[in-house]
């Protein structure tokens, strides 16, 4: 395909041109594929990748790449934490989306943004699994560069097994957690890093299941309900076990 180019050898599907869409590919085939995007407007869509012999990370977006679109795609990791950053998606450009997918059984992280900045949307995804190779810090979002404005909208997360600090939303200048349903052991579900946030981050409407440490990771660093910041925004979350509201205090 023009814009693109493949190498056999080291089981690299390369995207050099603009707007170009990969669609319906199988790219769990002969161990497993990586697809990079070096350039403006990729979509990967109604695709399949596995990380399996060739140990390679599924989707890698470079710092030239912008708007990356990844859409109606399955990614299992399968347990392995592929170099260098473990994770099933990792982007250093400007721009990303991940929608209608399903990523599931991460070794390390999920989704890693690199550097880069811009809008970031995940939403409509089933997230299952991260953290399972041992001594791993499997984030389902890892957030560097920035600053970001971020929509994690009508996601499921679900963790039965290994170790994750759920949707981290570091070096984030505006943005949204909202409408999210969260299940399984996790330490935290969340986390709003109020050192970050230019206007406001609203976390609201989520349901959640809480087997770990609670729904908002605390510290000084990040906002949780009742942190007295008007930055950070929480109304309406519900834990599904006690059918408590968790959302800021209205002070009077």
């Amino acid at each position: 395909m023009e814009g693109t180019a493949v190498d056999a050898t080291k089981q690299l599907v390369t995207v050099t041109g603009n707007n170009i869409a990969l669609d319906s590919y199988d790219f769990s085939l002969n161990g497993g594929w990586q697809v990079r995007a070096l350039a403006a407007n990729a979509k990967i869509v109604n695709s399949n990748f596995v990380v399996d012999s060739n140990d390679l990370l599924p989707i890698v977006g470079t710092a030239e790449a912008s708007n990356l679109r990844i859409s109606h795609c399955t990614i299992d990791g399968r347990g392995h934490d592929p170099g260098p950053w473990g994770t099933l998606v990792a982007y250093s450009g400007s721009g990303l989306t991940v929608e209608y997918s399903w990523l599931k059984n991460s070794g390390g992280d999920m989704i890693q943004q690199i550097g880069g900045t811009g809008l970031i949307v995940i939403e409509h995804n089933l997230i299952e699994n991260g953290g399972l190779s041992p001594g791993s810090h499997g984030d389902y979002t890892q957030l560097e560069g920035g600053p970001f404005t971020v929509a994690i909208n009508y996601n499921t997360t679900v963790q039965n097994r290994g170790s994750t600090q759920g949707l981290m939303t570091e070096y984030v200048a505006e943005g949204e957690i909202g409408h999210n349903t969260m299940m399984g052991t996790v330490s935290y579900f969340l986390s709003v890093d109020l050192s970050s946030i230019e206007t406001t981050f609203a976390v609201h409407d989520n349901y959640f299941d809480p087997r770990g440490y609670g729904f908002a990771y605390p510290s000084r660093r990040t906002g949780t309900p009742n942190d007295s910041s008007p930055k950070s925004i929480f109304t309406n979350n519900v834990n599904m076990r006690t059918g408590a509201i968790v959302q800021d205090v209205v002070r009077r």
